[in-house]
């Protein structure tokens, strides 16, 4: 979009009474038009507008524009308007418009020539003479527009031209359209005033861009999606004037094509080159106190205090008052009290042209005044930045305050650059211990793998044993997110010889974060047995320590076949005071792990309500100490535990949640793998099965993690998405190699669950060899263990697994085992799959309670695929059965408020930024409710979501299945989660 394009938008009005006065001058009526505005508001754009209107009712166009070189050249303005056009006229036409009085001023016009008339007297009003029937002539064959751009620049003698013009022109075809800008006029405005005042001008002023039509201009340059605080800022910094508009829309676009999208915030740092030439010819002609008055101000910035700009500038308090009356005469800053920069984008001008030294000089004085009159913190460190290292120790001081705030308020990344500058400055040597810890702390719980870096730096410089083992608790933490665990128990292992007999509470924390780096990875197993064994000669008089223990006992006792009973009373014991409603968890990021591995062996045990509660006690407590990484592993495990339960919704939050937030460095955690598992379990379950895979194959994890047991659950969603798809023998290999990534780890129970499933993979690929002896040995193996689901995993295999009659009674076995548990998506699956197997035994009317009873709770936990497994049954025997996620009623909360967001008539953006989610998710929930109100656009979205309207079943386009979807298998129950164990 051109300046031109940008200038002209919303001049409808003022091209229409433009129109209307060349009109009038056809007519034989002389018209004045005057076009008044500040600079950059679009006045030549609307003079050049002109001329084409001009042109297109047959006048004699001539034009001039004032020039500050020239405005002290008499009549250079009038040379420029007849000069040229004189010269290339033919000589008949030549002496027509010089004949009479007009030949007085042959000699001014000659091309080329220097003389001049008078500046005085007689002679000169000949000249004006002359002119005016100069242009009374040439109007004589057409009407004549004598077009003057700036004219405040015109010479004295040219302006008095015409002042001359203005009063005789009312009965000839003579238009003339000058544009000016009062703040300009100067030593002209005697002459100015005069013109503009005339009785007969039509005074044009021009406003900025409303903001309708500022973001329009910014939607069509930056396109209709862009970021709206990316166009806030936009209109925040122009102030809707056409030239600085247009001018910053390119300097984003080229920001955003050298270095991607553009952060809302730095739009108020960029300098158009033009604005910053057109800020300094005005500054040019400005005392030396005044410069040094805005500077100052630019340096401070938008909201600067005079009294500090005083300060910064060192200018003498007496000249104050006229240098900021000048700054508001040229129009840099607005009148008025406080005194403040007209729009940012000058402000920021004035800044980029400061010479580097002279700019970091003054924000270091900035920094000093501000710290005197105890402004904000953050106010003080923002000028601290930009200042030159000068190894000041209040420098560090005031930037480590001013992190330890920005901690407490959860900007973490405000607290890294605080500190990072700090590091630069540099701190006294007896502060660079401290000062490291802090930074590593900061970028640690933002994920910034630079905390290892800063982390071992602090380790190697403090020479006190306790504070090298309470930095090795966050870098041990660290390690483990990084899914460094050898490096994690290795250090651990050394800290915990260093404090010992010194402290003993951290001792016994470095413990227990050596037991939680060494029991994540199969071959440090062994590494845990010394640490164990201290905290067993502790006993009870450490609660740490017990609570540790039993949480092993209970590990031990899962991986060593217990029954699921004995494994939960040695789980109770370790939640002893917490559940319910009683002892805090105050986490950190390594005792995060402890709760974690009691709450998989609580879902391990068919405790599922019990794992969640405690999850999201554990999840306040992280919170509460700001502590992210922690907060990331109790909220992944829990929308795991919340997936099993059939609790869909919740597990897709707690899981974009944990992704939105997860970088490189935090892809190798835990928690990445469990939120990457659980919102492709929830992604199955719904049938949507293209987002699904596309998920899997967008978080890659490194090789470490594949080949830990912390793996087995992609795998198992994995395997889950490929049978969904049709592709059996992928998803058996993938069961395959996640039971065996267990078994390697010792946790042969919690494999029970995924080979029932993989035994029923087998049935429906018809690959029946050998799979009834299997399900047998596994229901063997079940009923030792004794928890509810794995039973019934295998009683479903082997009535899947057995034709005739026994396969109902093992299948009905399995749905009363599971109607008393909280696993109610695997209730589903079970139901679904015995009213099928009723079906075709023609026990119709059992079959049509099962089916149904399996349907509704399928429908209430948005497992669609099953869902729709049960309908397509129940079709089949003549029941017409209506899908609650068909119609307005299916929607769940999120998907309503984002529906309705988007009836208004909201972009995605908007939505996403409203709702505190991703433009991804607003995408998959808008799929989902197409989907379900059988709709394929917006412009459909507002009439679904009215009370009266009715959604006809089959009625949705092709368009509303998400692309890449393909259609149900036969005899798949797509999307039902199996009965499964997750330990880790």
């Amino acid at each position: 979009m051109a300046v031109e394009s940008i200038a002209l938008v919303e001049r409808d009005h003022e091209l229409s009474i433009m129109g209307s006065a060349a009109m009038r001058c056809v007519e034989k009526k002389g018209e004045l038009l005057i076009v008044e505005g500040a600079a950059g508001h679009g006045k030549t754009a609307l003079l050049s507008a002109f001329r084409d209107i001009a042109a297109e009712n047959g006048f004699q166009i001539l034009q001039a524009r004032g020039n500050e070189l020239e405005s002290e050249f008499s009549f250079g303005v009038v040379r420029q308007l007849f000069e040229d056009w004189l010269a290339s006229a033919a000589p008949e036409e030549r002496r027509r418009v010089l004949r009479g009085p007009a030949e007085l001023v042959a000699p001014l016009l000659d091309h080329g020539s220097a003389s001049a008339p008078a500046a005085a007297g007689d002679e000169q009003h000949a000249t004006l003479i002359g002119l005016y029937w100069l242009c009374a002539h040439i109007a004589e064959r057409a009407p004549l527009a004598l077009l003057l751009d700036d004219i405040w620049w015109a010479d004295e003698a040219s302006l008095r031209f015409l002042h001359y013009l203005t009063a005789r022109i009312e009965d000839r075809p003579i238009l003339l359209a000058l544009t000016t800008d009062p703040a300009e006029w100067g030593h002209q405005a005697r002459n100015m005033g005069a013109i503009v005042s005339h009785p007969a001008a039509r005074l044009i002023r021009l406003a900025p861009l409303s903001e309708a039509g500022s973001r329009a201009c910014i939607g069509e340059r930056l396109g209709e999606e862009t970021d709206p605080r990316l166009v806030d800022a936009c209109l925040q910094a122009t102030g809707g004037i056409p030239f600085l508009l247009h001018e910053l829309l390119g300097e984003i676009t080229e920001s955003k094509r050298d270095a991607g999208d553009l952060a809302p915030h730095r739009v108020f740092d960029l300098a158009p080159p033009k604005v910053v030439r057109g800020v300094l010819r005005r500054l040019a002609f400005l005392p030396r106190p005044a410069v040094a008055l805005v500077e100052a101000m630019a340096v401070l910035g938008t909201e600067a205090d005079v009294k500090h700009a005083v300060d910064v500038s060192g200018v003498d308090q007496r000249t104050v008052a006229e240098a900021l009356g000048a700054l508001a005469d040229i129009g840099l800053l607005r009148p008025g009290v406080p005194p403040r920069f007209v729009y940012p984008t000058v402000r920021a001008a004035i800044y980029q042209n400061m010479p580097v030294s002279a700019r970091n000089a003054a924000h270091a004085r900035a920094a000093h005044f501000l710290h005197q009159a105890a402004a904000p913190l953050d106010d003080i460190a923002r000028h601290l930045l930009r200042a030159d290292v000068a190894g000041d120790r209040t420098v560090v001081a005031v930037l480590r305050r001013a992190a330890r705030r920005a901690v407490a308020d959860n900007r973490l990344p405000d607290a890294v650059t605080y500190l990072t500058r700090a590091l630069q400055e540099p701190p006294a040597p007896e502060e660079m211990v401290a000062l490291l810890i802090e930074l590593g702390r900061a970028e640690l719980d933002a994920q910034m793998p630079k905390a290892l870096d800063h982390l071992s730096q602090a380790m190697e410089l403090a020479q006190d044993p306790v504070v090298r083992g309470r930095v090795g608790l966050d870098l041990g933490a660290g390690l483990l997110a990084a899914g460094r665990n050898d490096e994690a128990v290795s250090l651990l292992e050394e800290l915990r010889q260093e404090v010992d007999g010194r402290d003993e509470q951290l001792a016994t924390l470095l413990d227990i974060a050596a037991i939680a780096a060494a029991q994540q990875v199969s071959h440090l197993h062994s590494r845990a047995a010394q640490p164990l064994r201290r905290l067993a000669e502790e006993g009870a008089e450490n609660p740490s320590a017990a609570r540790l223990l039993a949480a092993n006992r209970a590990t031990t006792a899962l991986r060593q076949g217990a029954p699921a009973d004995r494994v939960g009373e040695l789980a109770e014991e370790a939640l002893k005071g917490v559940l319910p409603g009683g002892l805090a968890l105050d986490l950190d990021n390594v005792s995060a792990y402890l709760w974690f591995e009691i709450a998989a062996v609580l879902a391990s045990c068919d405790r599922l309500g019990d794992a969640d509660r405690l999850l999201t006690r554990a999840l306040e407590g992280a919170q509460g100490n700001g502590k992210l990484l922690a907060t990331g592993i109790c909220r992944a495990l829990r929308a795991w535990v919340r997936g099993q339960s059939g609790r869909l919704a919740d597990a897709e939050s707690d899981a974009r949640m944990v992704l939105t937030h997860t970088n490189t460095f935090g892809l190798r955690s835990p928690a990445a793998v469990l939120a990457v598992t659980s919102l492709a379990e929830v992604l199955t379950a719904r049938s949507e099965f293209a987002a699904a895979k596309s998920l899997v194959h967008e978080y890659e994890f490194n090789a470490t993690v594949k080949r830990s047991f912390a793996y087995a659950p992609v795998l198992f969603a994995r395997g889950r998405l490929h049978a969904a798809l049709g592709d059996l023998d992928t998803g058996i290999q993938d069961f395959a190699q996640g039971c065996r990534l267990l078994e390697e780890s010792g946790l042969h129970n919690p494999t029970l669950s995924h080979a029932a499933e993989t035994v029923v993979m087998r049935v429906q690929a018809g690959r029946t060899d050998g799979v009834l002896g299997r399900a047998e040995a596994l229901l063997s193996r079940a009923r030792a263990f004794g928890a509810p689901r794995s039973i019934a995993a295998a009683l479903r295999a082997l009535g899947l697994a057995t034709p005739g009659a026994t396969a109902i009674g093992h299948l009905e076995q399995a749905a009363d085992l599971l109607a008393g548990t909280e696993a109610r998506l695997d209730h589903a699956t079970v139901l679904v799959d015995l009213g099928s197997a009723l079906r075709r035994s023609d026990r119709l009317g059992q079959a049509r309670g099962r089916l149904t009873r399996g349907l509704e709770v399928a429908q209430d936990c948005g497992a669609w695929g099953l869902a729709k497994v049960a309908k397509a049954e129940l079709s089949a025997m003549g029941v017409r059965v209506r899908l609650a996620e068909e119609g307005v009623g299916s929607l769940t909360p999120q998907e309503r408020r984002v529906a309705d967001l988007a009836a208004e008539g909201k972009r995605n953006r908007d939505i996403a930024l409203e709702l505190f989610v991703t433009i991804k998710t607003v995408e998959w929930h808008l799929n989902r409710v197409y989907r379900k109100l059988g709709i394929a656009s917006r412009d459909e979205l507002r009439k679904a979501l009215t009370e009266d309207y009715v959604h006809v079943p089959g009625s949705a386009s092709r368009s509303s299945r998400p692309q890449g979807d393909p259609a149900p298998v036969p005899g798949i129950h797509h999307g039902a989660p199996r009965p499964g164990v997750l330990h880790g």
